[in-house]
């Protein structure tokens, strides 16, 4: 380790790391911009903090505090000294005092599990943003983050009471409007000298999130000033914030309007009925969310092809309030001919599943990156007043035609917000880049707008703050930088004295044409690097409380562990002047290891990136540097084990040491079935009807043929007539472990089997099912076989099975992440559901921890237990003993067992009990 690191080890409890792979991770945020740190420290407690800033001041160093890593504008983006991460350890919820209102957090507080915590006193924090499942409330409070709900709640700053904080000789202070500080008589001089600048020349919308807010000093409190501030005056380690009441009644309205134009123009309609929200989206984000199952959900209620829609939430204190205020809004659009067609939100259920299109803006746009050509965050963020938004969205455009650019739309009518991103090249086009940010700077100044109102200056709007605020009211500013930081240490370049918005372009740094990689898998134009940079970094795989995306992270809160800190490390790895040789490294290896190959990331990551293939490409190309580990082949040869193990049953059951391999001791193994589905298949009478192949699969074929046994019966009686394919192996373990030679030959011979078939092709096990329809086109080209492989339950759900059930039942369902990924449950909830007197939950449970042989192995074991009880084990240990548990993936059944001791079944099992 380099001198700083282990002048910071010796003293902090937190660790340090100055590895190269960790100083890339943490050299970008969600901007453009990238800068390579020195070190990353992970602090533990306040001291800690305060420990680094006083070594770092003493070395002349940089400090740049980091939360989510989800900024904008470049906030966040490395600093070339240290970088502070305070969302590993610095995540405590101190308690909530209902009756006042307020709780102490630490920074790395993830907004929504501080929405959890105050939600069972019926509280929640105002600024409600579209990163809420990773943004950090010290993130928040450094950008005066908003969000959708600021015409009710305002800004972060309208809710911080108190701030503790290290300033940057390493000292400890706490501000608040009844603290007082060395600072406060000369930051009182400050105002008094510069009394006229600061009451006239800030820009004169209220949504200001740019330049340090002098105008929010009466009464007199320096936590005012830390707020927005972006790290360059302290660094803060605890906050106490105010808490609202959550309205009793919410519903909203998604208008119809064939135009962004006509949405805009509709909006005021919406805001004279005092809503909470009025958000837009434009067609272009609409028809990126119709290509991705996670978001299929709101194209599939839409009618016809809306150019744009518009959000318009209410609340109220009953559900007939709030639905006379929807009736209201449709009654005003119909008098003044606003849209064609407006749908309504009324249950929660239906509100979470069309918000996530609204909230997956950013997201969804990126996916649409060619290239290196992406919407770029540099004018996203200016605000005027919602009244003159259409005019001012005209002129915008008109820029954009001028300079040859397209854009998508969407943000925040209600306040004059709209998130324009227009697609450019950086690596490039830096040219175009700068004039278009100095057009609409000067356009927002023309309609009396804002040029950063939530998302803050950062690297790529400071530059402007001299000629946005004017000479007397930024040397204002100046003076309090040098006040709070007098040598520049905190965060420097940023608010005050910057570098060009054209310096540290994350693109310009990377390799115009890499060397490719030769890969076994095929990923698309680009190859495996242009895979792994389609992450932007936004850092939807950072969300700790809902989804399956991303496992490991969720369990160590680690960078390296999401799968944005993965493609990046890959990135790096990928820009090597020899990338194969670079596929050895052990470090990569220790980044990518802990991936569980879940899927996940496929379709809740808003740019699809497939970390599961790349995984399983790096491996091969790391064993053919390392070798080989034994025990990867004795798991891609999982199916002649468990074969032999069913034919020797039950004497393949007895205990037997696996220690020599890795695999560990703590967990039961399968219990091997001498009446095999096999040999159960060659028994049962055969029946004409409809032509399907079932895919007897490695796993529940040996060692749960029941539930093979029941899909087959059931498909009989749906009218199939059944054949068995049971000759090979789909090389589903030989890929998750990278023997991609091998799964591509076992690909090759079940799919030379499977053309000479007809008909459906269909399985119990969800894993092996979608590695026909993924993996195997990705290894041999589309041959036919993905659109003829349907789940089980899709099947089933095309014919009308005779189901009786007459005592009234509960089934809690886990879906396997495989099938969550790439064709959804909703076959399997609505199967389950045609089961008379039954009651279904699916669990919103993550990932079960098992992942095949990930659960198996000594190593990661731990971890695995750690999944699982995340979300998992205690969703299922809250059910009552009558409870029916359902699972689709024979790892997740194994898991539930070992983790609950619930014995939990395959849904097809549960319809079979049913069947007349």
């Amino acid at each position: 380790m380099g001198e700083l690191a282990l002048a910071l080890g010796r003293e902090l409890v937190g660790e340090v790391r100055d590895d190269e792979y960790t100083r890339h991770l943490f050299a970008a945020d969600a901007s453009a911009y990238a800068v390579e740190p020195a070190a990353v420290a992970f602090p533990r407690t306040a001291e800690d903090v305060s420990a680094a800033v006083r070594i770092c001041a003493e070395r002349g160093v940089p400090v740049v505090a980091r939360g989510g890593g989800t900024s904008l504008a470049g906030q966040t983006a490395g600093g070339r000294g240290l970088v502070l991460d305070f969302s590993r350890h610095m995540n405590v919820i101190d308690a909530i005092d209902p009756d006042a209102r307020r709780v102490r957090v630490q920074p790395g507080v993830v907004q929504e599990d501080l929405n959890r915590a105050a939600k069972r006193f019926g509280l929640g924090f105002g600024p409600d943003t579209s990163t809420s499942n990773r943004a950090t409330l010290g993130g928040m409070i450094g950008n005066n983050s908003s969000g959708s709900e600021s015409i009710v709640h305002g800004t972060t700053i309208d809710h911080v009471e108190e701030l503790e904080v290290v300033l940057a000789d390493g000292s400890q202070a706490t501000f608040s409007r009844d603290s007082t500080h060395a600072f406060d008589e000369p930051v009182k001089a400050i105002l008094r000298e510069h009394a006229r600048a600061i009451a006239e020349d800030y820009p004169k919308h209220w949504r200001q999130s740019g330049g340090y807010r002098l105008d929010r000093m009466e009464p007199f409190d320096l936590s005012k000033l830390i707020v927005g501030s972006e790290g360059t005056l302290a660094i803060v380690t605890a906050a106490t914030v105010r808490l609202v009441e959550l309205p009793k009644a919410k519903m909203f309205s998604v208008g119809h309007f064939a135009s962004v134009a006509d949405a805009i123009a509709a909006t005021q309609d919406a805001l004279d009925l005092h809503p909470w929200a009025v958000e837009m989206i434009d067609r272009t984000i609409l028809s990126l969310s119709r290509a991705k199952l996670e978001y299929r959900k709101l194209s599939d209620r839409l009618e016809g092809d809306p150019g744009a829609l518009l959000f318009v939430s209410f609340a109220g204190d009953t559900d007939d309030e709030v639905r006379g205020k929807l009736d209201a809004l449709a009654a005003a659009w119909q008098q003044h001919g606003h849209g064609y067609h407006t749908l309504r939100a009324e249950t929660a259920a239906e509100q979470n599943e069309l918000t996530k299109v609204r909230k997956a803006g950013l997201g969804l746009l990126m996916a649409s990156s060619e290239g290196r050509k992406r919407p770029a965050a540099f004018v996203e963020d200016t605000a005027v007043a919602p009244e003159r938004l259409g005019p001012y969205v005209e002129r915008f455009a008109q820029i954009l035609d001028r300079h040859g650019l397209e854009a998508g739309f969407y943000g925040h009518c209600s306040v004059g917000c709209l998130h324009i991103r227009p697609f450019i090249d950086l690596s490039e086009d830096v040219e175009t880049f700068r004039t278009v940010a100095e057009e609409i700077k000067d356009l927002v100044a023309e309609f009396d707008g804002v040029n950063s109102s939530e998302h803050g200056d950062g690297r790529v709007r400071s530059e402007f703050n001299e000629r946005i605020f004017g000479p007397e009211l930024y040397g204002a500013m100046r003076k309090v930088k040098t006040l709070f930081d007098p040598h520049n240490r905190l965060n420097p370049g940023v608010m005050v004295d910057p570098a060009p918005m054209t310096a540290d372009l994350r693109d310009a740094t990377l390799p115009k044409r890499p060397n490719p990689l030769v890969t076994h898998l095929d990923f698309g134009e680009g190859g495996m690097y242009a895979a792994a940079d389609r992450c932007q970094r936004i850092g939807a795989c950072r969300k700790t409380g809902q989804g399956v995306m991303c496992p490991s992270y969720m369990a160590t809160r680690e960078e390296e562990h999401a799968t944005r800190g993965r493609a990046n490390a890959l990135v790096k790895a990928l820009s090597e002047p020899d990338p194969a040789k670079a596929m050895g490294d052990e470090r990569l290896h220790e980044i990518l290891d802990l991936c569980l190959e879940c899927k996940a990331c496929k379709s809740e990551c808003p740019l699809s990136v497939d970390m599961a293939s790349m995984k399983s490409e790096f491996l091969s190309h790391y064993n053919a540097i390392h070798g080989t580990p034994l025990r990867s082949r004795v798991f891609a040869g999982i199916r002649t084990l468990n074969r032999l193990g069913s034919a020797f049953a039950p004497l393949s059951n007895l205990p037997a040491p696996t220690g020599l391999l890795g695999i560990t001791s703590k967990r039961p193994r399968p219990v091997f079935e001498r009446e095999n589905l096999i040999r159960w298949n060659r028994k049962r009478a055969r029946r004409t009807g409809r032509p399907v192949t079932f895919l007897a699969d490695s796993f529940t074929t040996f060692t749960e043929p029941g539930v093979g046994r029941a899909s087959i019966e059931l498909l009989t009686a749906a009218g199939y007539d059944v054949r068995l394919e049971h000759a090979g192996c789909c090389g589903r373990a030989s890929i998750s472990k990278g023997l991609l030679d091998d799964a591509r030959a076992k690909a090759e011979s079940l799919t030379e089997r499977l053309l000479k078939t007809e008909g459906p092709i269909t399985g119990c096990e969800p894993s092996c099912l979608m590695t026909l329809r993924e993996e195997h086109v990705q290894l041999l080209g589309d041959r036919g076989i993905a659109e003829r492989t349907r789940l089980v339950e899709e099947l089933l759900l095309d014919s009308e099975l005779p189901l009786r059930n007459d005592t009234p039942q509960r089934i809690v369902f886990h879906g396997h992440c495989h099938q969550k990924a790439l064709a959804g449950t909703a076959s399997t909830v609505q199967l389950l559901k045609r089961i008379p007197n039954t009651e279904v939950v699916e669990l919103d449970a993550g990932c079960c921890g098992m992942a095949g042989s990930f659960g198996f192995e000594s190593e990661h074991y731990e971890l695995s237990m750690r999944i699982g009880a995340l979300r998992l084990f205690p969703a299922v240990r809250r059910e009552p003993a009558e409870t029916l548990i359902a699972a689709t993936g024979v790892s997740c059944r194994q898991q539930i067992q070992h983790g609950t001791g619930r014995a939990a079944r395959h849904p097809v099992q549960i319809v079979r009990d049913a069947l007349e």
